[in-house]
């Protein structure tokens, strides 16, 4: 059985995945806000060359954590039971402390750690009802290694899920349920477009094509791409605060 639940999947990395994973033979459960963007995806994925699988389709916002777990659950039957879940929807938008942004701030968090976090707990509760191995990916990024400055909800809401996710490996491997993290640097997805300052960035085509073979190989941890970001990561976190504040990543 080869199917993949992907959420935050009508833009983006999370759009991109499923075409990736539709490529490979995955039958393809997508979740997202926006219905109709959608039901135009499942349209292009079913004029790809060889492509006969499963595509089952339904809006969701992950804030509404109660029909997080009622959505997942059926479309995990519709799809006739799943062996991976990516926990990819997710909103940006921070603006400096102080700039009465708190409204949106909370709903970076709500979006990016408990939405996620709600996602986690049916996807554990799908695979223990199919008494079957399952492996949870968690879409995180690498702005969680410091906080970027005019970014702090962000900042804090990708810090606070790859936190999530090394506990989550840990309390679910006994479930034989593995985790992925995944911290992704800057790809071209609308999430970062009006940003002035995105270095290395890659495409989103590009980016779920490094995404899935980390995925395809089981790993427990990725940064993507690996290089130069691998080394950029390091330097982040010991780069002394009168420099870090000096520089602009909005």
């Amino acid at each position: 059985m080869k199917s993949v639940i992907i959420t935050g999947a009508s833009s983006g990395i999370g759009k991109e995945l499923a075409f990736e994973f539709a490529r490979n033979g995955f039958n393809l459960g997508l979740i997202a806000r926006r219905f109709e963007l959608l039901q135009e995806i499942r349209e292009e994925i079913k004029q790809l060359k060889n492509f006969s699988g499963k595509i089952e389709i339904a809006a969701l916002d992950v804030k509404d954590y109660k029909s997080v777990f009622i959505t997942l659950k059926d479309l995990a039957s519709r799809l006739g039971g799943i062996s991976h879940l990516i926990a990819n929807a997710g909103i940006a938008g921070s603006k400096p402390i102080g700039t009465n942004n708190f409204t949106h701030d909370k709903e970076v968090i709500e979006v990016n750690v408990i939405g996620a976090m709600a996602c986690f707990e049916a996807g554990i509760q799908i695979f223990e009802s199919q008494n079957s191995f399952g492996h949870l990916i968690g879409i995180s990024s690498i702005a969680g290694f410091r906080g970027f400055p005019s970014n702090s909800s962000y900042s804090a809401s990708k810090a606070a899920f790859t936190t999530y996710l090394e506990a989550a490996r840990i309390d679910v491997a006994k479930k034989n349920i593995l985790v992925t993290a995944i911290l992704p640097g800057f790809i071209d997805t609308p999430i970062n477009s009006e940003m002035k300052n995105r270095p290395f960035l890659i495409s989103a085509e590009v980016g779920a094509k490094k995404i899935y073979k980390v995925i395809i190989k089981k790993k427990e941890f990725a940064i993507v791409p690996y290089y130069p970001w691998i080394i950029v990561s390091f330097f982040m976190k010991i780069i002394p605060n009168f420099i870090w504040k000096r520089l602009k990543f909005d």
